[in-house]
């Protein structure tokens, strides 16, 4: 630009363009930036869960991804029936009543008769069993379903009921208004819950899981023999459970531990003296709730944790 002076001289002034120099400031990079940052903190949250899921918990995710329910159910919803897996420990039992598992009537057996009729033939457990040799909660159902087959063909529905728990498959063998389990005061197993075991041992024997049995009784006073008392009934119950399942063909292995209650653990504490409370329990286990009990009691003769005389001899020595 020109512009003449008083003098007659011409002053020039000359303007530069700065579009090239306020490009390098825009704030575009910081979009970019934040993009980035983004993706790598989601990147990082993906491996810090992947680390922080135990194999046997990817192992469920992946089998819950990977199909529908073997009930053909939903898979990620809760149930109120026997349709997929619960999404927590719920009891499954029968006759059907909420959050239970449905049984169809097929059994015409009347309850009060206590010389039972030729069993019917009960579905062989080797075929859906073949694959139950891990100890995910479906393999648990899987086995919870063949139960349920052998308890509707024994009519035995208000006498076994099944709950899946985080330690595995919990099946309670109970007394009901009709059909006692042993004889009073007695340890002597009723021919018709003979028969339930008998048909329980095989399809537990198809299993690497191991079990515990444990006995309960009511909370009426053993006054029949002396020195004896409801801890020695509620035990040699127990044994009379494992002695069938053994005589049925259950390896003697698999039952890694008998146990005796008591009266400790009362199904109903409303009625303590009700026949829902004189029961057999019995554990099948999964393979963490296995390795816990090992450690606890030591691993086939090898303690796990040093004897405290062992500790005490070191620290004198030091």
């Amino acid at each position: 630009m020109k512009r003449a002076g008083k003098s007659g001289h011409t002053t020039i002034i000359k303007r530069s363009s700065k579009r090239g120099h306020h490009a390098l400031h825009t704030g575009a990079w910081k979009v970019a930036f934040a993009d980035f940052t983004l993706a790598m903190m989601a990147l990082f949250m993906v491996l810090w869960i992947v680390n922080s899921v135990s194999q046997e918990e990817r192992e469920e995710i992946v089998s819950m991804l990977n199909r529908h329910s073997i009930f053909d159910g939903n898979p990620f919803s809760p149930i109120s029936s026997f349709d997929g897996l619960p999404a927590k420990p719920m009891p499954v039992r029968a006759p059907v009543s909420s959050g239970t598992i449905p049984l169809e009537k097929t059994s015409n057996i009347a309850p009060h008769r206590s010389i039972q009729p030729p069993l019917p033939q009960i579905p062989n457990p080797r075929v859906s069993l073949a694959a139950a040799l891990n100890n995910s909660k479906m393999e648990m159902e899987e086995l919870a379903r063949v139960i349920l087959k052998i308890t509707e063909a024994l009519d035995a529905g208000s006498n076994l009921n099944i709950e899946i728990v985080p330690q595995g498959l919990r099946i309670l063998i109970q007394d009901d208004n009709s059909r006692e389990m042993f004889q009073r005061g007695s340890a002597h197993l009723s021919p018709f819950f003979n028969d339930l075991l008998m048909q329980l041992g095989p399809v537990f024997n198809e299993i690497d899981n191991p079990m515990i049995i444990t006995g309960h009784t009511d909370a009426v006073p053993y006054k029949s023999r002396e020195n004896y008392n409801n801890w020695n009934l509620s035990g040699d119950r127990a044994l009379e459970a494992r002695r069938v399942l053994e005589k049925s063909g259950l390896d003697e292995s698999k039952v890694l531990q008998v146990n005796a209650m008591s009266s400790q653990m009362l199904l109903d504490k409303n009625d303590p003296d009700g026949a829902q409370n004189r029961r057999i329990e019995i554990m099948v286990l999964t393979k963490s709730a296995a390795d816990a009990l090992y450690q606890f009691f030591g691993d086939h003769g090898e303690k796990v944790v040093k004897p405290a005389a062992d500790k005490l001899t070191q620290n004198a020595a030091g």
